[in-house]
C-alpha cells in the first residue's frame, strides 16, 4: 500500500465542490483527514492515478497536490489524537 498525502484548496465560490471532493477521498476507504484541506490515503494506486481521479472534482481556480509519503513524519498537537495515533500505527 502506498501512503499518499493530498492537499487541496477550493475557491470560495466552489464550496459545494469541496464537499463533493472530500467525499471522493472517502471512497478510498483508508484515509485520515489531517485538517480541512489535507489528508492521507492508503491505496495501491500511484500518485498520478490518484491525482487524475481527483481532478474530476476540481474546478477552475482550485488547487490540488498529491505526493507519496513515508515515515518519518512530524506534526504538531493540532492534529486530532485519534488521527495522530492512526498515523503512528500506519506510516511506514
Amino acid at each position: 500500500m502506498r501512503q499518499i498525502i493530498i492537499t487541496f484548496e477550493f475557491q470560495p465560490q466552489n464550496a459545494y465542490r469541496a464537499l463533493t471532493f472530500t467525499n471522493m477521498i472517502r471512497k478510498y476507504t483508508q484515509f485520515a483527514f489531517l485538517n480541512s484541506t489535507s489528508c492521507i490515503i492508503w491505496t495501491s494506486q500511484t500518485v498520478v492515478m490518484v491525482r487524475d481521479n481527483l481532478l474530476t472534482g476540481i474546478g477552475t481556480g482550485d488547487k490540488i497536490f498529491v505526493s507519496e509519503i513515508a515515515a518519518p513524519a512530524a506534526w504538531s498537537f493540532s492534529i486530532n489524537k485519534e488521527v495522530a495515533e492512526y498515523l503512528i500505527k500506519n506510516l511506514k
